[in-house]
């Protein structure tokens, strides 16, 4: 019935057009809806929550910073009560409390107690001061007796009272203050200013024992937003536990606008429109098709493409005459739908036959790669089915295929039934099943050891095949056996220990030498016992240069231990060398005089330390083969912008002097070797370059110079490295003054953690703990507002790279920085800012400088 309806060519267009038309203005008229949508109530209040949680954020810090000038106000104040002079009454103490009173109208009374809470002195008006009773029972409460400073509420004229210790804790007098209600008046109107909120946001205080100290507290069941934050307390003070609630009124919600009649008008127009442009391109088209096919017709055409009536007709004396359709059209469709159907079955087997071509060259390169060869055990036909290259090389036309049996023949008969038994083990249980096999015949291959790996599976109908891989082993080889397996396994776990053991000793480097540098800052030192702290220094920067060394000998088989093809690698080229010469001084310059001038502040050399350590070595062993006397080393920067010297590399480079004194007279020579070649070859395989000025072996003294690549020096880097030149000749004046920056530090060692939170302090930073990644991710789930994040990488459940991968994808604007021992972050923390452990004070603050920026 379907072939029999007719619709015009034009009307299909017109309707198409139009749809196409209405379609287009139904999703203009939905985007304009949501776009003019009020916004739901959940939006409104999530966007209100992060505004009330920084207002009551920044009141609770408001607080703190008032509480500590309060501090200073009770200092001031005892300055004026002359506590050293036993001459002056205590009347007159009351006198000039009264005079201080009046200045500072913020406090309601003060009162000077004895430490067995006797009230020596008060001021305020007479009705407004403690009676004794009062003050002996506060002098007895142990948080104010014995703490050199207590914040402790009061009755409801006096919201706090603050009692701070002139002297020892409860040996000592006390001078307590007690706030006036008008305390806390003005730091909400600074707060909203501050934040450029509106007035409608309200601020209560609430003490440790729940009483408001300011404003009413929203009840549990309060419908308006609310937020809350502690107050977390000042250097001097510890945090008094109140809680801080930022309160807005009820956000009443939008209603959604009508439909404009105007917009629907328009609508109703354009579709139209596009109907009638339609209906006319369609006439057009259906005109041109219509003369096609009148020319291409030779029968007799059918109803028009238009659905309008025939035009190829006779009209007879009974009328128009119905011409039959045309067959022939009929059948070159037919035709050429066979054709493209024949087309598509050849593509698609021409695909298979590619992909299996494909398989077969992968199998091939596996082979190749690995050593082993795969083959198929059919156990119900015994049919052994491979595949492997021809005589020429390359892959053979069709997979071969062998019986068991045949299989079987090319081993030892007293090794049979060992094929037998792994052939059962396998069809019966999962798993590897390993047989070591000799094979037998003429040639070069008898005798051979053959190592046959059996593994039950099931190919794309549900059969079960054996899958077995197959191997030479040489002569002393061990079989790749279970045992084998264990010993890799053995392998691993010792080199998981050694990291582990190195990540520890390097957290308790890291604790010594934050310290230290902290120490060495902000305390006034003496020559000798800034000596012993340097000394302590230098000691811990050799230890790190030994749990170096020891990664480097454990993972010295290792591709990423390659010398030559690591690019990212860099070291520091002072800190390497000083980590180094006591070696080569005890080893092998047999406590020869060194003599080194490499200045600290030198950008990195991009090469690994071994590469360094390796050519010192050789230069040391050459130097002591030939006699010489004594060994120097000198460094200094290349800049980018200056031509290098002939034969070496282009852009920044470090310039490294290599000499030695003369031969003494009479001192015994070795024949030379060939340690200068092999540093040439380790230099220029890195990019860098060598040059030998004298050999040494003749009357002159060795002297030569090599080239480094350096790593590019950026405004940040010099800055930092700047302040690294004065944290180790101890500076006192430190480094510039950095940007306060609120960083969240992720560390599980407790030890580690403090020590970075002192030293980050010290630098002037706002840091927030997290003992974890499941900790850190809740900090950031209630407040993200950090400028960069440290994370150590060795975290149990969750490392730091997991971490770092989650925090990135959450908070995109968190900068990351992961805290490792040299070397053992993998490939995919690349991305992110690496802080080498054990690291100085200066090194995190390189690292937070270049993030700043």
């Amino acid at each position: 019935m379907l072939d029999s309806v007719r619709i015009s060519l034009k009307v299909l267009n017109a309707a198409q057009l139009a749809a196409v038309a209405a379609a287009a203005f139904g999703l203009a008229w939905f985007g304009g809806m949501l776009s003019g949508a009020p916004r739901p109530a959940g939006i409104e209040r999530h966007a209100l929550g992060q505004t009330l949680v920084q207002a009551a954020r920044s009141y609770a810090d408001a607080l703190d910073e008032e509480l500590s000038a309060s501090i200073n106000d009770a200092r001031n104040a005892a300055l004026l009560l002359r506590l050293d002079d036993p001459a002056v009454p205590d009347s007159w103490r009351a006198g000039r409390l009264e005079d201080w009173l009046a200045l500072n109208p913020r406090y309601r009374d003060a009162a000077l107690l004895a430490p067995d809470g006797a009230l020596r002195a008060a001021g305020g008006p007479a009705e407004m001061r403690p009676d004794r009773r009062f003050d002996r029972a506060a002098a007895r409460t142990p948080q104010t007796r014995d703490a050199q400073v207590a914040v402790a509420a009061g009755p409801e004229e006096a919201p706090f009272a603050l009692t701070l210790a002139l002297g020892p804790p409860g040996r000592s007098d006390r001078l307590v203050l007690r706030a006036a209600p008008a305390y806390f008046d003005g730091i909400g109107e600074r707060v909203r200013r501050a934040l450029g909120a509106g007035d409608g946001i309200r601020f209560a205080v609430a003490g440790a024992d729940g009483r408001a100290l300011v404003g009413p507290l929203p009840a549990a069941d309060d419908p308006r937003p609310h937020e809350a934050a502690p107050t977390r307390g000042s250097r001097d003070l510890a945090s008094p536990g109140w809680l801080v609630t930022a309160t807005a009124p009820e956000i009443a919600p939008r209603p959604a606008p009508g439909p404009d009649p105007r917009l629907i008008a328009l609508g109703l127009a354009l579709v139209a429109g596009a109907g009638i442009l339609g209906y006319a391109l369609g006439g057009r088209v259906s005109a041109r098709l219509r003369r096609l096919a009148d020319e291409a017709g030779g029968l007799g055409e059918g109803a028009g493409l238009d659905g309008s009536e025939p035009r190829g007709g006779t009209a007879g004396e009974e009328g128009p005459v119905e011409t039959p359709a045309s067959r022939v059209r009929e059948i070159a469709a037919i035709t050429g739908s066979v054709r493209d159907r024949a087309r598509s079955a050849d593509a698609r087997l021409a695909g298979a036959g590619t992909g299996l071509d494909r398989v077969r060259g992968r199998l091939h390169t596996f082979e190749a790669m690995s050593g082993w060869t795969c083959w198929e055990i059919d156990p119900e036909t015994r049919q052994v089915v491979w595949s492997d290259p021809d005589g020429t090389g390359t892959l053979a036309a069709a997979d071969r295929v062998a019986t068991l049996a045949d299989l079987a023949g090319r081993f030892e008969p007293a090794d049979r039934p060992l094929l037998d038994l792994a052939l059962t083990a396998a069809l019966g249980a999962d798993g590897p099943h390993d047989v070591v096999m000799r094979t037998r015949g003429p040639g070069p291959e008898s005798g051979r050891r053959l190592l046959v790996r059996l593994l039950r599976g099931r190919d794309a109908a549900g059969r079960t095949r054996i899958h077995a891989l197959s191997r030479a082993i040489n002569e002393g080889e061990p079989a790749d056996t279970p045992a084998g397996a264990n010993e890799r396994r053995r392998n691993l776990v010792l080199r998981r220990v050694t990291d582990g053991i190195v990540h520890d000793f390097n957290d308790v480097l890291t604790v010594v030498l934050v310290n230290l540098g902290v120490l060495r800052r902000q305390t006034g030192l003496d020559p000798r016992q800034a000596a012993l702290t340097d000394a302590a220094l230098a000691g811990a920067q050799r230890g790190a240069a030994l749990t170096r060394r020891l990664l480097n000998l454990v993972r010295g088989g290792e591709p990423s231990g390659d010398l030559a093809t690591s690019d990212l690698a860099s070291c520091d080229l002072a800190a390497t060398v000083a980590a180094f010469l006591p070696f080569l001084q005890g080893s092998v310059l047999r406590d020869a005089p060194v003599v080194t001038r490499i200045p600290a502040d030198l950008p990195k050399a991009a090469c690994s330390e071994r590469l360094l350590e390796l050519v010192l070595l050789n230069l040391a062993f050459h130097v002591r083969d030939l006699g010489l006397h004594g060994f120097a080393i000198g460094a200094a920067e290349h800049p980018a912008g200056q031509p290098p010297a002939p034969g070496m590399p282009e852009g920044p480079a470090l310039r490294v002097l290599f000499a030695s004194g003369r031969r003494p007279a009479g001192a015994a020579m070795r024949p030379p070797t060939r340690a200068l070649e092999t540093v040439a070859q380790l230099l220029r395989e890195r990019g860098g370059g060598w040059r030998v000025v004298s050999d040494g072996q003749g009357e002159e003294a060795f002297l030569a110079e090599a080239w480094l690549r350096a790593e590019a020096r950026t405004a940040e880097t010099g800055t930092a490295e700047a302040h690294g030149v004065e944290g180790r000749t101890g500076d006192a004046a430190g480094p510039a003054p950095q940007a306060a920056l609120r960083i969240l530090l992720v560390e599980s060692d407790s030890l580690v953690r403090a020590s970075l939170v002192e030293a980050l302090g010290e630098l002037g930073h706002d840091v927030v703990q997290a003992a974890s990644g499941e900790h850190a991710l809740a900090l950031l789930a209630r407040d993200a507002a950090f400028d960069a994040m440290i994370a150590d990488q060795a975290m149990p459940v969750m490392t730091g790279l997991q971490l770092a991968a989650t925090v990135v994808e959450r908070h995109p604007g968190i900068r990351v920085i992961l805290a490792s021992p040299h070397g053992q972050l993998p490939a995919a923390a690349r991305r992110f800012l690496q802080l080498d452990k054990p690291f100085r004070r200066e090194d995190l603050a390189a690292v937070l400088a270049s993030r700043a920026a």
